[in-house]
C-alpha cells in the first residue's frame, strides 16, 4: 500500500475510534430497497448479515423489514370499508399478514446504522467464518455533509449456520402493549378506544402511548439530562382551538394497525384510521437516537391541520427555537410572541435534554399556506388557545399548520391530491440540540455503490 493509502486507512481508523463511524452520522440510518440489491433476491429475509472491516471482519446488526401490496380493507379485516390498495410494511401480527415472497424482494427495505460501517476490505480478504462463499455483496455508503464527503463500507451475506443479523445489539426496545389483550381478537377496529401502555426506550430517550394516537411521554436520556417526562402531548387538530377533531377522536373511532414490529436496528409503529379519514395513514420508525413520524393524509376537504407537540409543565426552563426565531424563546408558561412562518426547524433544549424536530413536506396542492402556530401560557383562554385534549395549560406547544382548506386527498373519490409530512426526531444530551444542522443531515441523503465481494 502506498504512503498516501496508508494515511488515509490511519486516519479512517482514528475516525472510527472517535465518532463510531466512517461516516460521521451515527444518528442515522442506512436504507436501501430490495431493488437495490438484487443479488440477494433468493435470499430469505432472515438469513442477511452484515459485516464491517476494521483490520479485520466485525460483525454488526442489519434488519430487513418485509413489505408488501394490501387493500386497507384486510388491513381493517373487513370490519370497516375501504378499498385502496398501498405498499406497507408486512407483519403476521396484524390483519396485514406476512409477505407471500420470503427473500428480500423488490419493495423490501434492509436497514443498518451509519455508525456501524467500516473501511473498505482489502482486496486479498475472504468471507467471514459463517456465511455461505461467494454470497457477499459491497456496499459503500457516501455523504457529503457541511462541504466534506465521507464513506464507508459494510458487506452483506447470507449465514451458513447459527449468526444472528442482530450480532448480539438490539439497539431499540419496543414493547406493545393492548390492554384488552391480543390484537387480533380484541382490537376494537370499528369502533375505539383500545387503551394502551406500550413503552420504546433505547439508552438516548423513552417514548410512551396510551392509544394508537395518543402519544403521551417523552424522557431524554442522552448525556446527563434529567430524564424528566417533558411531553403533555403530541397533538393534532384541525386548527388552533378547534375541538372537532383530535388525537382523541381519531382514536374513538375506527382505526387498524399495519405494523407492530422490533428488529435490531429499528421498531416500526404504523396504523390507520382518523374518523372520515380511514385511509389516514401514520408510521413512527424507533431509532436508536431518532425518531421518524411520517403521515400519509388521505381524506375528504378538511380545514388545514395543526401537528404540533404540546411539553408539560416539566419543560419549564427549556428554551424554544426554530428556522425563524434563532435567539429562541423560554418555555415557562409566560406568553410569548415568536415570528410565525412555514418551518423547516424546532428545536427544545434544557436540563432536560434536547429535542431537534426537523419538518419536511411532499405535496401536490398549490397553492399551499403553510405557517405555524405557538402557544406558552399556563393558563391560557378560548378560542385559538383552548386545550382540546390533554392537560390545561400549554407549555411552548408547537408546530407547523397548514392555515387553508385543504382538497381532498382521499384517493376513492376523484380528483385528489396527495400530501405526506414527515416528522424527524432527534434526541441530544443537554445544550446539544441544534435544529439548523440536523435538517441538514436529516436533507442529505447516503449514496450508494453496490458490487459483488470478492
Amino acid at each position: 500500500m502506498s504512503t498516501g493509502g496508508l494515511a488515509k486507512l490511519a486516519l479512517a481508523v482514528v475516525a472510527l475510534g472517535v465518532t463510531g463511524c466512517t461516516l460521521n452520522r451515527p444518528e442515522d440510518p442506512v436504507v436501501l430497497t430490495g431493488a437495490q440489491l438484487p443479488a440477494l433476491a433468493s435470499v430469505s429475509a432472515g438469513d442477511v448479515v452484515a459485516f464491517r472491516w476494521v483490520n479485520s471482519w466485525d460483525q454488526v446488526p442489519v434488519q430487513v423489514d418485509e413489505r408488501k401490496q394490501v387493500n386497507f380493507t384486510t388491513v381493517y379485516n373487513n370490519a370497516v370499508s375501504a378499498n385502496f390498495t398501498a405498499t406497507v410494511y408486512a407483519d403476521p401480527g396484524t390483519f396485514t399478514g406476512a409477505d407471500a415472497d420470503g427473500n428480500v424482494d423488490a419493495d423490501d427495505e434492509l436497514v443498518f446504522m451509519a455508525k456501524d460501517v467500516g473501511l473498505q476490505a482489502p482486496g486479498d480478504a475472504t468471507d467471514p467464518a459463517g456465511v455461505v462463499a461467494g454470497s457477499g455483496v459491497k456496499v459503500k455508503v457516501t455523504t457529503t455533509l457541511g462541504g466534506t464527503t465521507r464513506e464507508g463500507w459494510v458487506y452483506l451475506f447470507k449465514r451458513s449456520g447459527g449468526l444472528s443479523p442482530g450480532a448480539g445489539e438490539s439497539y431499540v426496545s419496543y414493547d406493545f402493549q393492548l390492554l384488552s389483550g391480543a390484537y387480533k381478537t380484541t382490537y376494537k377496529l370499528a369502533d375505539g378506544p383500545n387503551p394502551e401502555n406500550t413503552t420504546v426506550s433505547t439508552p438516548y430517550y423513552v417514548d410512551h402511548f396510551s392509544d394508537r394516537w395518543l402519544n403521551d411521554q417523552i424522557k431524554v436520556k442522552a448525556g446527563d439530562a434529567s430524564e424528566v417526562d417533558m411531553l403533555d402531548r403530541a397533538k393534532a387538530l384541525l386548527g388552533p382551538g378547534n375541538c372537532g377533531r383530535s388525537e382523541d377522536t381519531f382514536d374513538d373511532g375506527e382505526g387498524a394497525f399495519v405494523a407492530n414490529k422490533v428488529g435490531p436496528v429499528r421498531a416500526i409503529r404504523s396504523y390507520i384510521g382518523a374518523n372520515s379519514g380511514p385511509l389516514t395513514q401514520r408510521e413512527h420508525v424507533f431509532y436508536e437516537q431518532r425518531q421518524d413520524i411520517r403521515t400519509f393524509l388521505r381524506v375528504h376537504s378538511v380545514p388545514g391541520p395543526w401537528d404540533f407537540f404540546d411539553y408539560s409543565a416539566a419543560a419549564s426552563g427549556m428554551t424554544y427555537r426554530n428556522n425563524l426565531n434563532s435567539g429562541g424563546v423560554t418555555i415557562d408558561g409566560n406568553p410569548d410572541s415568536p415570528t410565525d412562518g412555514q418551518l423547516s426547524w424546532e428545536s427544545v433544549d434544557g436540563a432536560q435534554g434536547g429535542l431537534s424536530i426537523v419538518h419536511t413536506l411532499s405535496t401536490d396542492i398549490t397553492p399551499l399556506n403553510s405557517t405555524s402556530h405557538y402557544l406558552d401560557d399556563s393558563t391560557p383562554g378560548a378560542g385559538p388557545e383552548t386545550q382540546c385534549t390533554g392537560d390545561a395549560q400549554a407549555f411552548g406547544e408547537s408546530g407547523p399548520w397548514l392555515n387553508s382548506t385543504l382538497p381532498n386527498t382521499d384517493p376513492r373519490s376523484t380528483p385528489f391530491n396527495s400530501l405526506a409530512s414527515t416528522r424527524t426526531v432527534y434526541f441530544e444530551e443537554p445544550g446539544k440540540a441544534d435544529g439548523a444542522a440536523r435538517a441538514a443531515q436529516a436533507g442529505s441523503a447516503f449514496s450508494f455503490a453496490v458490487s459483488s465481494f470478492p
